[in-house]
């Protein structure tokens, strides 16, 4: 009759398998590790945010109904503004990435307002910000065009926007034709425009930008 030795409990490893587990945490400590590394490596040689067009329903329809007092005490209503291509920017003081686009927005507006009536024109409007740090940008940077505040963010629910920097392009008969989110460059406001006046819709939309 066969007999069987008992079971011997589990003791302590032998050295050959302490010596295999030490060697594989290390590998698996140094895996971790250079990946990291590859991790760290890849985020500071990534190039800086930039805007990026975006899907839009209100490409290719009637810009939302947008106006109200400005930061300067001015009446503005982009009604008003019919026959002008005008680009619509939400920001906000806290933003980093609207403090990062608007030595853009300044460039583009200076340029712009040398051509006269054939030039685009610009509106801001306040997003999710109090008014006094607000006007503190807006001193800050000098900003001439209109600065429309947003209270309760009704304007910002009529375009869409959910942060800033977001910025729009709305046609001479009052359509939007293109949309950015994040930080725009001056080449990027240049190249939406060129294709606006082509009556071309860029970033969505069906048909003809007219115009």
């Amino acid at each position: 009759m066969s007999t069987f030795a008992p079971l011997r409990p589990d003791g302590p490893p032998a050295p050959a398998a302490r010596r295999s587990r030490r060697h594989v945490a290390r590998w698996a400590a140094g895996g971790v590790a250079l990946v990291l590394v590859v991790v760290a490596i890849v985020a500071a040689t990534r190039p800086p945010q930039q805007a990026t067009q975006v899907e839009s329903p209100l490409v290719g329809h009637p810009a939302p109904a947008l106006g109200g007092t400005t930061l300067s005490g001015r009446r503005f209503s982009l009604t008003s503004e019919r026959g002008h291509y005008v680009y619509v920017n939400f920001f906000a003081s806290w933003c980093s990435s609207c403090v990062e686009e608007e030595p853009a927005l300044q460039d583009f507006a200076f340029r712009q307002s040398r051509d006269g009536s054939h030039g685009a024109r610009m509106v801001s409007v306040v997003f999710n910000d109090t008014l006094s740090d607000a006007h503190r940008f807006v001193s800050d940077w000098g900003i001439r065009w209109p600065v429309v505040p947003d209270s309760g963010g009704a304007i910002a629910n009529r375009y869409g926007v959910g942060s800033p920097p977001m910025t729009f392009l709305v046609n001479p008969t009052g359509s939007v034709v293109g949309t950015w989110i994040g930080p725009v460059t001056v080449e990027q406001l240049d190249q939406l425009l060129t294709a606006a006046r082509r009556g071309e819709l860029v970033s969505g939309g069906t048909g003809s930008a007219g115009g």
